[in-house]
């Protein structure tokens, strides 16, 4: 009888990764720690050992959970002198404004969250995961287009500190461009150390002691204390049915999930005849709720989904923001910078509670029928919500296959302006007399929109990945 595995993630090189594993006798839970171990290389502004993140895990014929391993705020914010400033980044058609240094850095939590997957989940040794990365990062990888589309519009981070600078620059000295080949020796080696030690060996051991050196020298907040007390948090998914679909998506103290629940319930309890006006007015729903209460995103983030041939589901979003110019001493990566998000920080900089997880608009999300499951998440900061809720939308209210879900243009509503992604008509939608102040006609498909990575299980075995970002599926037939 033939099985088959599939894998989508935000790059070629991580789904690559991930297929090996599978193929060397690996579980879902082993091939996502390798595709996350290789996204550290091949997405590096997107994807970091500094951040954190979420994995939605479903082991076939148990109950699904959601591993939190997202950054935690520091025990203190009593430093006087913060080193904590503002650079503009530039995505072309509209400029954002971003907060890094070293009083933007919140406790990583990815190292915890890989250890926790991998002792509860995995089946393989973790040196092994590691290994197809850690040859990576030695050899070195050709940037993409989209690889390099970052590092142009993050140009001011990777300027504000040499080391960074060093890490995505030629041997000439000039940042990184489409074709060019990026390794990373620091990062080969701190990426072996990682899975050859304990689990706590970058939380109480030299990682987390450098860390913690540079950040009393320069005006940094995290202490030995936030390390030592980092936990990865376990708990069930958000759950619903609608439209004879099983959706499980991230819960609480997260927000992504809940909103994108919301604009699918609103969609489909409406009386408009257009399923424009369906998905604008659930969209412009969804944003009162994210005005009225506490609603977060990451904005560096990347999705990868593996469903393995014994229909074990793993879907993980991670996030490094936009990375706080920060780069760890000898290990070949930043740390993040979500305390000088503002998406994140909604009551203000330095306002938040100490020692206290932070939450996030990320929302890796299993959808499931009677014949098929879907594993499905992205990145795009305040576009998640609105990204998956678009593609979900066309499965399960419209039967659109999960290529043409992904692949449809999408709309994005917030704060009284619509954008448009190219593929939708402007005329079509103006006489629907919807309460926006603007609306903004993209002239192409843009990571702005997202990057949906999504495999499916059932009648159809597919992998997609969300071509906006460079996203590359997989799917293996083997007997």
């Amino acid at each position: 009888m033939s099985k088959t595995y599939t894998i989508a993630t935000g790059n070629e090189y991580t789904s690559k990764a991930a297929a090996q594993i599978l193929d060397e006798g690996g579980n879902a839970y082993d091939a996502i720690l390798a595709a996350l171990f290789m996204s550290f290389v091949s997405e590096p502004l997107l994807s970091s050992p500094g951040g954190g993140g979420y994995l939605l895990a479903q082991p076939n014929k148990d109950k699904a959970l959601i591993f939190d391993f997202f950054a935690q705020t520091p025990f203190s914010k009593d430093v006087v002198e913060k080193d904590f400033y503002p650079i503009i980044g530039n995505f072309g058609a509209t400029q954002q404004e971003f907060h890094i240094g070293m009083s933007s850095v919140a406790t990583p939590g990815i190292p915890a969250g890989i250890f926790a997957i991998h002792n509860q989940l995995g089946s393989m040794d973790l040196k092994q995961i590691a290994t197809p990365a850690v040859k990576k990062a030695r050899q070195g990888i050709e940037v993409n287009a989209i690889g390099a589309e970052v590092i142009k519009i993050l140009t001011p981070i990777l300027k504000s500190s040499c080391h960074a600078q060093a890490i995505f620059s030629t041997p000439q000295n000039s940042l990184l461009r489409e074709g060019d080949i990026q390794s990373n020796k620091h990062l080969a080696t701190f990426l072996e150390n990682l899975a050859s030690n304990p689990m706590d060996w970058f939380y109480f051991d030299a990682p987390a002691f450098e860390i913690v050196n540079d950040m009393k020298h320069y005006n940094g907040l995290l202490r030995q204390q936030d390390f030592e007390n980092y936990q990865v948090s376990i708990r069930e998914p958000l759950s619903l049915e609608l439209n004879n679909w099983k959706i499980l998506t991230n819960a609480y103290p997260t927000t992504g999930g809940r909103l994108i629940t919301e604009q699918i319930k609103h969609a489909l309890n409406s009386s408009a005849q257009s399923d424009e006006q369906k998905i604008i007015e659930a969209m412009i729903n969804a944003d009162k709720f994210k005005n009225k209460d506490t609603f977060q995103s990451s904005k560096g983030t990347t999705h990868m989904s593996v469903i393995d041939a014994d229909n074990n589901v793993a879907s993980m979003t991670v996030s490094n923001g936009e990375g706080s110019g920060y780069v760890v001493p000898n290990s070949g990566f930043m740390l993040n910078n979500f305390l000088g998000e503002e998406d994140i920080n909604t009551s203000g900089f330095f306002n938040f509670k100490e020692n206290t997880r932070m939450a996030s608009m990320m929302s890796p999300t299993i959808i499931a029928n009677s014949t098929d499951k879907i594993a499905l998440g992205t990145g795009g900061s305040n576009r998640i919500k609105t990204a998956l809720f678009q593609v979900i939308w066309h499965i399960i209210a419209n039967n659109n296959t999960l290529d043409q879900a992904i692949n449809a243009p999408r709309f994005h509503y917030e704060n009284g302006v619509l954008d448009m992604e190219l593929g939708i008509n402007k005329e079509d939608v103006i006489p629907l007399n919807l309460p926006f102040e603007d609306t903004v006609s993209w002239l192409h498909r843009s990571l702005y929109f997202g990057g949906v990575n999504a495999v499916q299980h059932g009648n159809k075995n597919l992998a997609i990945g969300d071509s906006r970002r460079n996203g590359f599926g997989i799917v293996k037939n083997y007997s």
